[in-house]
C-alpha cells in the first residue's frame, strides 16, 4: 500500500497507469530524495536535476540507481475519508486543508535488486 496526497504531481501518473514502482535508495542518495520530496515535477525536470536515471520497463518507470525496485500492478484505489479517522486530532494536525491521501493497493509483480551495479 502507498498513500499519496491529491496535490502531488505523482498522483496524476498513478491514476492513469495500471502499474507503479517503488524504489529503495541507499543512504548515499539521501540528499537527492529530500530534493525530490520538496520540489514539484510540474515546474521542472527534478529527476534530471537530482542526477537520477529513469528506466522505462515492465509498464512503469524506476531509477537505475535504486538498490531495490518493486514493480507493482494496481489492484485497488480509495480516498481516505474524514469519517474513517478515529481521533479528531489526527485530522486537525495532519489535514488542516482536508487534503486526504489516496490509498493505492498493489500486487508486487517483480522485484529487482542490485549489489553494486545499476538496474538500468
Amino acid at each position: 500500500m502507498i498513500y499519496i496526497r491529491p496535490s502531488r504531481y505523482t498522483k496524476e501518473f498513478l491514476d492513469k497507469e495500471a502499474r507503479f514502482s517503488l524504489c529503495v535508495m541507499d543512504a548515499s542518495f539521501r540528499k537527492q530524495m529530500a530534493y525530490l520530496g520538496s520540489v514539484s515535477g510540474r515546474n521542472e525536470n527534478k529527476i534530471a536535476k537530482a542526477g537520477l536515471t529513469p528506466v522505462y520497463a515492465d509498464g512503469t518507470v524506476y531509477f537505475a540507481e535504486a538498490k531495490l525496485v518493486l514493480v507493482c500492478t494496481k489492484l485497488y484505489v480509495s480516498e481516505l475519508k474524514e469519517s474513517g479517522f478515529l481521533y479528531r486530532e489526527i485530522i486537525d494536525k495532519n489535514y488542516p486543508l482536508r487534503d486526504y491521501h489516496t490509498m493505492y493497493v498493489g500486487r508486487i509483480e517483480k522485484v529487482l535488486a542490485r549489489d553494486d551495479e545499476y538496474l538500468g
